[in-house]
């Protein structure tokens, strides 16, 4: 196999590789082999059939192109060992050269693994903010759990502040009604805040069957953009009021919360609180460090095949978390007025950063000697199906061939963030 390399631009590399017939020839055979088990030659089981007769039967161009794809990954793979490239993603593979009795020759673009210069990251100091549950938290905590206990009756009255009220309602700019901005029966608490800035205000002193019509202006930091600053006509209609009472915070509401008493549930909840803290300010720092490890490091040119790759699966995250929350890919565009081009755009910044985050990892790995063994990932994989062993599809899951490579780079990459806290969290 000869092959010839040339560098590119943006840290890609062109590799000439010509395949010999001797090296094609196992895989033209295998390829015979392939296609006279689809049709059925006289005198010959499937696949039994010598060469010749199926080069007669089908052409010995056709046996070439049965056997291309074989061929080019088994000498590509060789092609990058011998001249030790450290590839990523896909190569692009153009055939410049196919015929039965000639050697094969093709051209493979290839992607480079970026080298990474750590620098002096050891010395970098990120510091922890100290933890506990304010007295803000305790009050913001009881008054959810008071919520899910909370009794509700009609009530023929202004509606004030405190009330749950339904309404039904259209908001139009310029007279056409906005997308989204009509709901016959929408349910809300005065006071929670949900609407924008003035709405619950105007709601407060109306009684059941009231309507009004009023202007409001959307906030000029509004999540949707195209609505941002904007003023907007809103006509309403009330359509009940309904008094809301709390529970007491008493050793009774303790115990509708599986508690004896009001203390040992404020206890309980004060402890959640600061460890719910504690996991969000760990993921803080650990995020801060490796970001300030990228900062200082030296990385070379990250290939635009590696950060469409990034794009790729940054998108299909984001689909799946659409589709969590009942809602498909297509709506979602449509509600932020953008198109999945629009969006591969905005990700691309955050998608670099990523690999580049990847890339201190790696690196921080193969200079620090980390690794997972074999007996690592076995009791990582007994502890999991032990806690998932009424779970078909979890257990399917953990068994699959894939996964145990994808749990090694899990622990290794824990490994990893927690040697880096050891190192530079304070």
């Amino acid at each position: 196999m000869n092959i010839t390399k040339k560098d590119l631009e943006k840290n890609q590399v062109e590799l000439s590789i010509e395949v010999s017939l001797e090296e094609m020839k196992p895989h033209l055979e295998k390829a015979a082999e392939k296609m006279s088990k689809k049709t059925k030659l006289p005198g010959f089981r499937p696949g039994k059939a010598p060469y010749e007769l199926v080069k007669n039967k089908f052409g010995e161009m056709a046996i070439y192109q049965e056997a291309l794809d074989m061929i080019i990954s088994d000498s590509f793979y060789k092609a990058i060992t011998r001249e030790k490239i450290a590839s990523v993603g896909q190569p692009e593979i153009k055939v410049e050269k196919i015929a039965p009795g000639n050697p094969l020759s093709y051209t493979a673009t290839v992607a480079l693994l970026p080298k990474v210069t750590l620098g002096e990251w050891q010395t970098l100091s990120i510091k922890k903010k100290s933890i506990k549950a304010s007295q803000e938290d305790m009050a913001k905590t009881l008054e959810q759990l008071q919520n899910m206990q909370v009794k509700e009756s009609s009530v023929e009255r202004a509606a004030k502040k405190g009330d749950k009220v339904e309404v039904n309602f259209e908001v139009l700019i310029e007279k056409v009604v906005i997308e989204g901005g009509k709901n016959p029966k929408y349910p809300m608490v005065i006071g929670e805040g949900r609407m924008i800035p003035g709405f619950e205000d105007k709601i407060i002193g109306m009684k059941k069957d009231d309507k009004q019509e009023f202007e409001l202006s959307f906030p000029k930091e509004y999540f949707q953009k195209n609505l941002a600053g904007k003023r907007a006509t809103f006509k309403v209609k009330l359509l009940s009021v309904a008094e809301r009472e709390l529970p007491k915070l008493d050793d009774e509401f303790a115990k509708l919360m599986g508690m004896k008493t009001i203390d040992e549930l404020k206890t309980q909840l004060s402890n959640n609180i600061k460890q719910d803290k504690e996991s969000k300010e760990k993921q803080r720092v650990e995020g801060e460090a490796i970001q300030a490890i990228v900062k200082q490091a030296k990385i070379e040119d990250v290939p635009e095949k590696l950060i469409d790759s990034e794009v790729h699966k940054m998108s299909h995250e984001l689909e799946h978390s659409i589709s969590q929350q009942g809602m498909d890919m297509a709506g979602y565009l449509k509600s932020i007025k953008k198109t999945q081009e629009d969006l591969k755009k905005d990700f691309r910044p955050q998608a670099e950063e990523r690999i580049k985050a990847a890339l201190v990892m790696r690196q921080i790995s193969e200079e620090e000697k980390i690794k997972i063994d074999d007996k690592q990932i076995d009791e990582e994989i007994k502890k999991q199906t032990e806690m998932h062993k009424d779970n078909k599809d979890a257990i399917k899951n953990i068994s699959h061939p894939g996964y145990r490579q994808h749990l090694a780079n899990m622990m290794a990459n824990q490994k990893i963030i927690e040697l880096i806290a050891q190192k530079i969290v304070k």
